[in-house]
């Protein structure tokens, strides 16, 4: 457990982008758990984007994947293409996630697709940052939430994809409720969080 901690304070920190594995199934949905520390970097971005932190009206619907999905596959697409790789710092006194520059991490990609969706008129609470072990380490990447399941918009894969096709640890993400709070992904299938702890 105390590896676990330390390894949230660590992705909370700093979060370096690594590669991801593609798959595709049905979806279903990440299972919020305990409140957790957001990333240091998020809690920056709020400090300096504070309307893209705001809670979603309490009548705002999930939308149905029929309408929705060729929207995120076309904000997806469009993102990855917009903005240039590139390694940033992970100093936490240097680094900060930016909406479309011409150059980011995968910080960048996720909060600008978040940006776009928001613009859009997509709820919040259908947009969730949410922090992943890649196969080589931490990632940030953009949950959709859509009526059927939990989508994943990556700077790694030109497609949308279901998040249990991706081949990720999921750690953290943001709270469904308040965009400004985070909280532990629960077991998931055959996926136990608590393994994150045994490395």
């Amino acid at each position: 457990m105390k590896r676990l901690v330390a390894a949230l304070f660590v992705l909370s920190s700093s979060l370096p982008c690594l590669a991801a594995e593609q798959g595709m199934s049905k979806g279903v949905f990440l299972k919020e758990a305990q409140n957790v520390l957001a990333p240091l970097q998020f809690v920056k971005f709020c400090m300096n984007y504070s309307r893209e932190c705001e809670k979603s009206s309490p009548e705002a619907q999930l939308p149905a994947r029929d309408a929705a999905f060729s929207t995120l596959e076309e904000v997806n697409a469009s993102v990855n293409q917009a903005i240039s790789p590139v390694m940033k710092s992970t100093d936490p006194l240097l680094a900060r996630w930016t909406l479309s520059p011409s150059s980011g991490d995968c910080n960048d990609y996720a909060i600008t697709k978040r940006h776009l969706l928001l613009a859009k008129g997509w709820p919040a609470s259908a947009l969730r940052l949410a922090v992943v072990f890649a196969p080589a380490g931490g990632h940030l990447v953009l949950i959709a939430r859509l009526q059927d399941g939990d989508y994943i918009l990556d700077n790694l894969a030109s497609g949308v994809r279901d998040w249990r096709g991706a081949g990720y640890q999921w750690v953290s993400m943001e709270s469904g409720e308040d965009p400004r709070v985070w909280v532990s992904i629960a077991k998931q299938d055959h996926r136990d969080f608590a393994e994150l702890g045994s490395r």
